[in-house]
């Protein structure tokens, strides 16, 4: 082939080029939509978030908090929960318990709640028993009973969606840690708490707020340094996604022991509509704790 028609071929092979990925591009990636990144999630979760921002104004409930229910002896003595939880902050202590505990309780997303919701009967069904997994509600009231029995305030909490659709919630827990007088959201199912850019750990709703804002906000594991949140942020993309999508509304309980209180309060978003009848204020769920 002469020097000129193997310069005309290479000039019409790149030419051809660009239409040749196009069209590999949508032989293989024709089911491509949006929401299919990260960032498209991220955006589209905080716009339902900045949607329903403001809470209906709700009732002034006082939650209430058994720090001496004679139960929490035996949970220390089996457990040994003075010697994990140590010395030190509130916040410090129960991420001691939820750290030690946490990779002890296998996951199980099906488990039907058919164990009585105490700390004392799920701890000895689950514990070191990779067969018999719990979910995220179950191993919320362990980590609860367990800060409480160390005199640290503690609550459980649903995280709820915004579909009807959706039967899928979290549940986690919040601690009042005295260092920082405020709550502080842990979740035992992925053994983090999360923090802000100043590396400040958060409630759930500061959690919400931010994320509402597009501002930055992480989970991060016991262990993982605050300064290294940015870094960490895109290591927990995945949490970070589902706590977002569950944080349009919340449910709490009136009172805080040993078992599951049956006492619903929802903290609910005002330009939603519901029946329920029990809906708490804002400044509820932020006010330090009283005990019962």
């Amino acid at each position: 082939m002469k020097r000129g028609g193997r310069i005309a071929i290479a000039a019409l092979a790149v030419l051809l080029l660009p239409s040749a990925a196009l069209n590999i591009y949508c032989l293989f990636c024709r089911d491509v939509s949006y929401l299919q990144s990260p960032a498209q999630l991220t955006i589209m979760e905080a716009g339902v978030l900045r949607a329903f921002s403001d809470f209906s104004q709700g009732q002034r409930v006082e939650m209430q908090y058994d720090l001496d229910a004679p139960e929490y002896a035996a949970l220390r003595e089996s457990y040994g929960l003075d010697a994990v939880a140590g010395e030190g902050t509130g916040l410090q202590r129960a991420l001691r318990l939820m750290h030690e505990f946490a990779p002890r309780l296998a996951h199980r997303s099906d488990y039907d709640n058919h164990i009585p919701q105490n700390a004392a009967d799920l701890l000895s069904y689950s514990l070191d028993d990779r067969s018999r997994g719990i979910n995220c509600r179950a191993k919320a009231q362990i980590l609860n009973e367990m800060c409480l029995a160390e005199g640290i305030f503690s609550r459980k909490l649903w995280l709820m969606p915004l579909s009807p659709y959706d039967d899928d919630c979290h549940v986690v827990n919040e601690i009042w840690d005295e260092s920082l007088s405020k709550w502080v959201m842990l979740d035992i199912t992925n053994d983090q708490y999360w923090v802000d850019g100043n590396g400040t750990p958060l409630s759930a709703l500061e959690i919400r707020a931010l994320c509402a804002e597009c501002a930055f906000c992480t989970p991060l594991c016991p262990g993982q340094e605050e300064q290294d949140a940015q870094k960490l942020r895109k290591r927990h993309t995945g949490e970070y996604l589902y706590i977002m999508k569950n944080l349009v509304y919340l449910e709490y309980l009136g009172e805080y022991g040993v078992g599951e209180s049956q006492d619903f309060w929802l903290l609910f978003p005002e330009n939603l509509r519901t029946d329920y009848p029990q809906l708490l204020s804002q400044a509820s769920c932020e006010q330090p704790p009283s005990e019962r």
